[in-house]
């Protein structure tokens, strides 16, 4: 039940921070901010899980709540397959360089994180 509860109110507070990006940043470039944010956000936490080994339910309520609500992959689609329907060619650059973006943001913020790991070293 404490899982539910963290995911939850992780959910309220991510769904939250989305609308205060939704009213501040022009329509066109909300969903780069918020999934690039979010990703950048989410390899920092996993960085910093390996360190502190946080309770399943801090875990529970930043990554699947708050960064799950943060993020957007369904509104993404949408425009993805809205632009499919206008500009191949288009669509096919953005999922790429979104997904790209996305990735190296939440690699660079793990390797900002994660503790250093010598050769043949376990964590």
């Amino acid at each position: 039940m404490v899982e539910i509860i963290s995911v939850a109110l992780g959910g309220m507070i991510g769904a939250i921070l989305r609308y205060c990006v939704t009213i501040t940043v022009p329509t066109e470039w909300m969903l780069w901010v918020v999934n690039g944010i979010g990703s950048a956000i989410l390899g920092i936490l996993n960085g910093l899980f390996i360190r502190y080994k946080p309770s399943n339910s801090l875990r529970l309520l930043l990554t699947t709540g708050m960064l799950g609500a943060f993020t957007t992959f369904s509104t993404f689609s949408a425009s993805w397959f809205a632009l499919m329907q206008t500009n191949k060619l288009l669509a096919i650059c953005y999922a790429i360089m979104m997904t790209a973006v996305c990735v190296a943001l939440a690699s660079f913020g793990y390797l900002c994180t994660a503790p250093k790991v010598k050769a043949g070293e376990r964590l």
